[in-house]
């Protein structure tokens, strides 16, 4: 009999139990498996708990490492001079030396300017020009560092701009077409880069020689006119002259920029520094950033105790494990930034009995005026030697393993690279190159200033900003442990869908058979009370009959 039957004869049949069998089912369904439908969504809600925990820590995660990118590129160091003719910059902390010293300038770099009157007689002699205007033919030979380039003009470019272009496909030297006068009285303008070693003379001996110049002889012809001379910067630091061919410079001071601006002949000052304050407020930035992770991984993996809540996350393995990891990176030993290691604890920071990270002032400062360079192993891998014949450098995206290796060579042999033999190369300067391709020393080169037999030690140092990043970038990864989490809890999910399911066909099968059975015992009940109402009404007309 259906459910729809029972509760026909539950609500209209007067003669039969009086039970109200729907209610009664119902009741002995969920008696049979409310604790199996309890367990399957209290396993369900917890999966869409955590698979929701972890969203939000991927979400932190990735505002956590802008913010350690942010805190990378400032810099606690302050640069400046005394005087506009230079500006000073820190382009690598984790190289630059605190600077007091005088300077004057002499003179600026610049380049060589030459400007031909194309409206001149000797040259186009019309003021009415456009790039299209057509030259001769024939090859101009330029002169320029040195070294000659012939310039061919024929008749596929042998207008005003198909010599700019030819000019321009020369490394230099620019060239440019200007109307001084707004109606085509153009005038050519050759300017080299800057520096003496970049002076240029252009040259001809067919029909372009009203192009030849020679703007550092009397013999210049009158259309053409050297604008300005081809000079270097030439300027002092502490009394010591200085010659660039640039005015930006950048090997003078070792992590900052120079620029050359003006010429000044009175001596100013120029100076950098790590400012204490500054520095302190970059180092609790980096603390308030780890803590902000940390503090919710603690939160989200506690046990409740007298009563409280567990976390989202609690008992978690990934999570747990993500949590150790971040204390690991952050109080395991520091190599690689000298002959001794250290840690985060000689800058002051801490570790709390809740699990976050403290900064000591009083300890920091006193570390940072002992020495500034230990702001590096929290904000600037660097690589290093303790030999000035030595330039180590590496691989930013696959460094080698942070520490110090040992490093020989002797001319005319290999090197030894952390007891690993190297073959070298020379590069385009003739200095040796050897690079190790396997081992701890992966991707670590060293290059000599010159070939002579060098030994020393070669240091990587990794900054604890990279390896965090290094860190989370594996772990937010496709295939990193968070994704790989979130995938096994939506497989579960998966898995929970199809036990409800299964639950669900066996509450239909429990609740028929149950409907059937007890619809079967109503009918019976029924016909056994119409039986009696017979049996008791014969009787009584028996009786009255009698009477």
């Amino acid at each position: 009999m259906s459910e729809t039957g029972s509760n026909l004869i539950s609500s209209l049949n007067k003669s039969g139990t009086g039970v109200n069998l729907t209610n009664l089912v119902s009741g002995l369904v969920e008696a049979e498996t409310a604790a199996k439908q309890s367990r399957i969504t209290k396993k369900v809600d917890a999966a869409n708990l955590q698979i929701s925990s972890f969203g939000q820590l991927s979400s932190k995660l990735e505002t956590f490492t802008t913010s350690l990118t942010a805190l990378e590129t400032d810099n606690a160091r302050t640069a400046a001079t005394g005087s506009v003719a230079t500006s000073l910059s820190v382009t690598d902390e984790s190289i630059a030396q605190d600077i007091n010293a005088s300077m004057t300038v002499s003179s600026v770099a610049k380049g060589q300017v030459v400007t031909y009157d194309l409206t001149h007689a000797d040259m186009l002699n019309s003021s009415s020009l456009s790039g299209v205007s057509a030259i001769d033919t024939g090859t101009l030979t330029l002169t320029l560092a040195g070294n000659n380039t012939d310039i061919v003009i024929d008749s596929t470019n042998n207008t005003l701009q198909g010599l700019v272009d030819e000019i321009n496909n020369i490394s230099g030297i620019q060239a440019s077409l200007i109307d001084t006068t707004g109606s085509g009285g153009l005038a050519l303008v050759l300017k080299s880069d800057t520096g003496t070693g970049n002076a240029f003379s252009l040259s001809s001996s067919d029909d372009l020689s009203e192009f030849s110049s020679a703007p550092m002889l009397s013999e210049t012809p009158s259309h053409v006119s050297l604008s300005v001379a081809a000079s270097d910067a030439i300027f002092t630091v502490d009394g010591l002259s200085i010659t660039r061919s640039s005015n930006i410079i950048t090997d003078v001071f070792a992590g900052h920029r120079l620029d050359i601006n003006a010429v000044s002949a009175d001596e100013f000052g120029i100076a950098s520094e790590v400012i204490t304050t500054d520095a302190e407020t970059r180092m609790q930035s980096f603390v308030d950033s780890v803590n902000a992770v940390k503090t919710y991984l603690i939160t989200e993996t506690k046990r409740g105790i007298g009563g409280a809540s567990d976390g989202s996350l609690v008992g978690d393995i990934a999570a747990s494990q993500i949590l150790r990891d971040l204390n690991a990176l952050t109080t395991r030993e520091i190599t690689g930034y000298g002959s001794t290691s250290v840690y985060l604890a000689n800058l002051g920071i801490q570790t709390e009995r809740d699990g976050t990270l403290s900064l000591n002032s009083t300890r920091f400062n006193a570390a940072l005026d002992a020495d500034p360079d230990l702001l590096n192993v929290v904000f600037s891998s660097l690589y290093s030697s303790d030999n000035d014949n030595i330039a180590a450098s590496g691989s930013t995206t696959s460094p080698p393993t942070p520490g110090s290796y040992s490093f020989s060579y002797t001319v005319g042999s290999d090197a030894t690279l952390d007891d690993q033999t190297i073959t070298g190369s020379a590069n385009d300067n003739g200095n040796m190159i050897f690079t190790s391709t396997g081992g701890a020393t992966e991707n670590l080169s060293v290059r000599l200033l010159s070939n002579q037999n060098t030994s020393g030690t070669v240091r990587f140092g990794q900054s604890v900003i990279d390896k965090l990043q290094s860190y989370v970038d594996d772990i937010l990864s496709s295939t990193g442990l968070i994704q790989s989490r979130t995938t096994a809890l939506k497989n579960d999910l998966s898995t929970y869908s199809d036990e409800q399911t299964d639950l669900d066909n066996a509450i239909a099968t429990l609740t028929t058979n149950y409907n059937l059975k007890f619809g079967a015992m109503e009918s019976l009940v029924t016909q056994l009370n119409k039986t009696g109402e017979y049996l008791t009404s014969m009787m009584d007309a028996w009786n009255k009959d009698r009477g």
